[in-house]
């Protein structure tokens, strides 16, 4: 095709593009030449990471104004979005889970507690029209921000992380008609929907190659200290800390998420919330999450948690 050929057809469009990424198969001078003569504002290899690709998307979307901080962050949530939505179309299709797509939102997310801005990235999850994608990306970055004040190191918070992105993969194997229903379950469909902690662990499982924490996360997050959760009724010390932190952050996204049935609580109300379960959760880890969701000064909380932090400082898996 000629450049004025591509001209044509680009003109065809109807509309100014003023931000173009070209993907070239032949990065030669030539071809470079050519993508700029129509308008490249970037030129990547055709085979480009799909990482690098979205970097690349994040930088151009980008408002002029908007700080290099707030910029990076919408990159990082554009990354874990993309990410997890290979993860449940490769789950949904019985394909095994794309281990690049599980280690770029990890990262993603983990940069993203870096930067501490808890509120922005709950922002952008809530403008997310599907609820699945929604909880996911909620309980992910609840779980990052987490991991983090709880002071973890690196390779604690990537499996954190990790089992975060993976709690609900089971969702994927859900009839789409629960999954989206804009009003509560019936019981039958509820009794469908519990399934998915199974559904998901036995995916994890087949493929390998997943850490104990991960599985346990995966498989357990809806069980309670006092057995009263599903599907094994697990209690006490037979429910690991990854599993109490993931099933925290669980609970509190399903608080404040925005349903069609349902309006989303407040912060503090659903804190409130958490702490009314009592044993149900772990009251230590209950505390110091107030630090993460909650403003500190204004609740008063001061310095909870110092044996779940001395406790963090090991490995979890």
């Amino acid at each position: 095709m000629s450049i004025e050929t591509a001209r044509a057809a680009l003109a065809t469009l109807g509309f100014s593009i003023s931000r173009r990424i070209f993907l070239l198969r032949d990065m030669s001078s030539r071809c470079q030449i050519q993508a700029n003569a129509l308008g490249a504002t970037d030129i990547l290899p055709a085979d480009v990471p799909a990482v690098v690709l979205l970097e690349r998307i994040g930088l151009l979307l980008a408002p002029p104004d908007q700080s290099d901080s707030a910029a990076a962050l919408g990159r990082r949530f554009v990354a874990a979005s993309a990410a997890l939505s290979d993860l449940m179309g490769a789950a949904e299709a019985g394909a095994g889970l794309p281990v690049r797509a599980i280690e770029d939102s990890v990262t993603a997310l983990n940069r993203a507690a870096d930067g501490g801005d808890l509120n922005a990235w709950l922002d952008m999850v809530w403008r997310h029209d599907d609820a699945t994608y929604q909880h996911c990306l909620l309980v992910s970055g609840l779980a990052a921000a987490f991991a983090q004040r709880l002071g973890f190191r690196e390779a604690d918070r990537r499996l954190i992380a990790e089992a975060a992105v993976l709690h609900d993969i089971g969702k994927a194997r859900i009839p789409l008609d629960i999954l989206r229903k804009p009003t509560g379950l019936s019981a039958a469909e509820r009794e469908v929907m519990r399934r998915h902690p199974g559904i998901g662990h036995d995916m994890l499982v087949a493929q390998g190659g997943f850490a104990p924490a991960v599985l346990a996360a995966v498989l357990s997050h809806h069980e309670y200290l006092d057995g009263s959760g599903y599907p094994q009724g697990l209690s006490g010390s037979d429910i690991p800390d990854p599993v109490r932190i993931i099933t925290i952050c669980d609970v509190y996204a399903a608080l404040i998420e925005r349903r069609s049935y349902k309006p989303p609580l407040p912060p503090g109300e659903a804190y409130a919330a958490l702490v009314a379960m009592g044993g149900k959760l772990d009251r230590d880890l209950v505390r110091v999450f107030g630090e993460v969701v909650l403003d500190a000064a204004i609740m008063r909380l001061g310095q909870y948690g110092r044996p779940v932090l001395k406790r963090a400082a090991g490995q979890v898996a």
